[in-house]
């Protein structure tokens, strides 16, 4: 055998290696998604002390969410705190294929906010542990606090190095859980930033935690 057909060969048996392996990963991403047991929209208008109300969601950020599901609502208590919730569900096959899809930081960004402290902390509760991305951010004389986690099942995670850890670790199973995101956010004074206004966000994310392991 001379040089140019040992070569012919190698490239052949190369490129039989590369389709194989192309097949084999494919093959591992070919799932269905197991559908919500229950609705966003389930999730309660009352919750300690806070009184939800809709709210429309923006057509422009509707066009890029390629969300299937979202529930947008303000929630308020009688002595004026507010927090708005905005939760979206991916629950398809190509649209789980985003990692962490519309993170926030990309849409606030986008929109005109700056960022001015970011943090990632974790809350323990007696159901377990939940991972959440804390903003202060400000945009001309508006100031907020936003805290944000997505989910996969019993899976939360922030980033979207963890969000390909939970893929690699459902990769070959033929049900995926949906992904989902829960954001809220509240309004802060010029003189306010994270601290003062965490424990509200807190508070209200592991009710809302707890709520959503039904899902």
């Amino acid at each position: 055998m001379n040089q140019l057909t040992s070569r012919i060969w190698l490239a052949a048996f190369l490129m039989s290696c590369g389709l194989v392996s192309t097949y084999w990963i494919r093959s591992g991403y070919t799932f269905e998604v197991q559908p919500l047991k229950q609705s966003l929209e389930a999730l309660p208008m009352e919750l300690i002390g806070y009184t939800g109300s809709e709210q429309p969601v923006d057509p422009a950020v509707s066009a890029v969410l390629h969300a299937d599901t979202t529930v947008n609502r303000s929630y308020t208590r009688p002595d004026g705190t507010m927090i708005l919730l905005h939760a979206s569900g991916w629950l398809r096959p190509e649209t789980i294929a985003d990692v962490a899809p519309h993170n926030p930081k990309v849409c606030y960004t986008n929109s005109g906010w700056k960022i001015l402290e970011e943090r990632n902390i974790e809350l323990t509760s007696s159901i377990g542990k939940l991972p959440m991305c804390v903003m202060l951010l400000e945009r001309d004389t508006e100031r907020c606090v936003i805290g944000f986690w997505y989910q996969m099942g019993q899976s939360m995670f922030t980033t979207t190095k963890d969000a390909r850890q939970v893929h690699r670790q459902l990769w070959g199973n033929k049900k995926w859980p949906a992904t989902i995101k829960f954001l809220l956010q509240t309004p802060a004074q010029v003189s306010q930033g994270i601290d003062a206004l965490l424990p509200r966000i807190e508070e209200f994310a592991l009710i809302v935690h707890q709520w959503s392991l039904e899902l």
